[in-house]
């Protein structure tokens, strides 16, 4: 009995410094991640701010300046396939609501990019238009490193940050939007 009383003490005592360890640091981290996520969407609020730029279409864009109270930027490039697969959802979007909803794209294609966007537009028969980033600056200016990314903002507000593919018409997400622009109507 003795031989098994130390180790047994040992191994509780392991285990619950474990424990304490793990509420203290999963704490900290939580509190970390709400403050990264809460810098981060005031960076994407001032960059909306301050979005000014000319789409594929020829037409300049400022979002600060845009009536639709939502507003979805999303990052894509035609090579990326779940970038791709993310269209038939944004479009079921702007069908949904129309005039209460913009989709911008920003295309991060570097070669021939205005191009691929002409392609891309008329082969997923995309309803919005994008900006050419073919430089990367816009990105960097969101601080996207990797897309699919998208931005959803109500009135400027950062309401959904997505930076895998997403699904535009999930019922949690439509909830949201729904919530948002009954806001908008009164």
């Amino acid at each position: 009995m003795k031989k098994i009383f130390a180790p047994l003490i040992i191994f509780i005592s392991f285990c619950t410094l474990m424990v304490v360890q793990m509420v203290i640091h999963g704490q900290k981290l939580t509190a970390d991640s709400s403050v990264k996520t809460t810098e981060k969407y005031s960076t994407y609020e001032i960059q909306y701010n301050s979005f000014d730029q000319k789409l594929d279409n020829g037409e300049s864009i400022k979002l600060k300046e845009l009536k639709e109270p939502i507003v979805v930027l999303n990052f894509w490039a035609s090579w990326c396939t779940p970038c791709l697969s993310e269209f038939k959802s944004l479009n079921q979007l702007i069908s949904k609501y129309g005039s209460k909803v913009k989709v911008i794209g920003v295309n991060s294609d570097y070669e021939e990019p205005l191009k691929k966007v002409r392609k891309t537009k008329v082969e997923y028969n995309l309803k919005f238009s994008s900006v050419v980033d073919s430089t990367g600056e816009l990105a960097d200016n969101f601080s996207i490193k990797r897309i699919p990314a998208s931005i959803v903002y109500h009135k400027g507000k950062v309401i959904h940050f997505s930076n895998k593919e997403f699904n535009f018409m999930s019922d949690d997400f439509l909830a949201l939007i729904d919530s948002k622009v009954e806001k908008s109507n009164n």
